[in-house]
């Protein structure tokens, strides 16, 4: 049994887990950004910048796999996935590679643009990449909370299915399943989802419970199914 408040930890709280990750792979994108840079100068003309280049990209790679770890060992804390260290690792190193490269572009102009665009490409790139856990966790809430007051609010009813297709996601089968429904109008509507993991025993002619907003009926997004799990 642990004698200590684990919420005194730096990383014991959601707050302080956000801190401490964002502080490892801001080190990423220095170190990289010191190594694309110096990169950049070697290529332009000065040959000493290479050790200083090739040294600050190893301490980059030490420095990420320390980042890596950190990020998988508060994923849990900070409410988002362990995956979401994966598109980080290459994000910073992009990130941090664009950084460099415009700042080089910009210290010798005389070399053209081409630092500072190919930077820019980068950085977006690495920014987006960086970004994207949180976007995916964004995302999956904001269709969560909608699935949620669309059951609470929606009207109920049985939708019944027309067709099935299987396909497979990371060796696992997985059902794609075109239903119809009748709304309070009256009119029929058809729609195609994907059916939840673990879903099973969904045949053609099936009838599965249904929510949907009665002020959208036909909007896909508001639509929510009871997926038979076994």
């Amino acid at each position: 049994m642990s004698m200590h408040d684990p919420a005194r930890r730096p990383w014991g709280t959601a707050t302080g887990a956000r801190s401490v990750t964002l502080s490892a792979w801001t080190l990423v994108v220095v170190f990289a950004a010191l190594a694309a840079a110096w990169w950049v100068g070697m290529l332009q003309g000065d040959r000493d910048l290479l050790t200083s280049a090739i040294v600050a990209f190893n301490i980059s790679i030490f420095v990420s796999l320390g980042a890596v770890a950190i990020d998988l060992t508060t994923a849990q804390q900070r409410g988002e996935e362990e995956s979401s260290a994966l598109p980080r690792l290459p994000g910073s190193w992009l990130a941090g590679a664009g950084l460099g490269a415009i700042a080089a572009g910009a210290l010798a102009p005389g070399h053209g643009l081409a630092p500072a665009f190919w930077g820019l490409l980068m950085l977006a790139g690495g920014v987006t990449l960086f970004l994207s856990p949180v976007l995916v966790t964004q995302h999956r809430a904001r269709k969560a909370r909608r699935h949620s007051r669309t059951r609470a609010t929606g009207v109920r009813t049985q939708a019944t299915v027309t067709e099935v297709r299987t396909f497979y996601r990371e060796h696992l089968a997985r059902y794609r399943v075109t239903m119809r429904f009748t709304d309070q109008q009256g009119d029929q509507r058809w729609f195609t989802q994907t059916a939840a993991a673990g879903s099973r025993g969904i045949e053609t002619g099936q009838k599965l419970p249904l929510h949907y907003d009665p002020v959208r009926p036909g909007k896909t997004r508001t639509l929510v199914i009871d997926w038979p799990q076994h």
